[in-house]
C-alpha cells in the first residue's frame, strides 16, 4: 500500500474552511452522520457539504461510507496519511476546548503557506533575525517580517527584540502542528 503524505501547508489551508470547521464540529458531537443530514445542521445544501467533506477527507481526517444512496462520514484518521492521526487528536481537543473556530482558525492560518511553513522549519533548528530568514529562505526581507508577523498573529512565534522564535504553544492544535514540522 502506497503511504499518501499531504502536504502540511494545504492541510492548513483545508483547516481554515468555517463551514468545513461546522461539519467537523457536526461530526464530533454525533458521528457517522449523512451528508444530507450535515449539510441541514449547518445550514449548506448538499452539494457544498460533499464537497467540504470530501476535502477534509484529503487530507485524511474523515472516512465515507456509502450505503444505498447515502454516504455516511465519519471522523477517522486515513492510515495512509502520517499526520492525521495527530491532527485529527488534536483538532478533536480543540474542538472540546470551547465552542468557537476562531482559535482554530488563526493557528491554521498561520501554517497555511509553503513559506511560513518552511520559516516556522527554520525557527524550529534556531532563532533568527528578519535578514536571517531571508538568508536561509532566500525570500525578500518584506516577505519575510511579513510571513512572521502572520506566524506571531497565530501564536507560533513570538518576537524578541530583533528576533523571532517558535513560541510554547498551549494550543492542542499548535503543539501538533509544530510536532510535524
Amino acid at each position: 500500500m502506497r503511504q499518501l503524505n499531504p502536504t502540511l501547508w494545504r492541510t492548513c489551508r483545508v483547516l481554515i474552511g468555517r463551514t468545513r470547521l461546522k461539519l467537523f464540529r457536526q461530526l464530533c458531537a454525533e458521528p457517522a452522520r449523512p451528508v444530507t443530514e450535515l449539510a441541514r445542521r449547518v445550514g449548506v445544501g448538499v452539494s457544498d457539504a460533499s464537497q467540504e467533506l470530501r476535502r477534509l477527507q484529503s487530507r485524511g481526517l474523515l472516512q465515507a461510507e456509502r450505503k444505498g444512496a447515502y454516504v455516511f462520514y465519519r471522523i477517522g484518521a486515513d492510515p495512509q496519511v502520517p499526520s492525521a492521526a495527530p491532527l485529527l487528536k488534536a483538532l478533536k481537543a480543540a474542538c472540546a476546548l470551547t465552542p468557537h473556530d476562531e482559535d482554530i482558525l488563526r493557528i491554521a492560518k498561520g501554517l497555511s503557506h509553503p513559506r511560513r511553513l518552511a520559516l516556522a522549519r527554520a525557527l524550529k533548528n534556531s532563532p533568527q533575525t528578519p535578514m536571517g530568514i531571508q538568508a536561509a529562505l532566500s525570500i525578500p526581507l518584506n516577505a519575510a517580517v511579513l510571513h512572521c508577523g502572520i506566524l506571531q498573529e497565530a501564536g507560533l512565534v513570538r518576537r524578541e527584540g530583533n528576533t523571532y522564535r517558535l513560541a510554547p504553544c498551549a494550543h492542542p492544535l499548535a503543539r501538533a502542528l509544530v510536532q510535524l514540522l
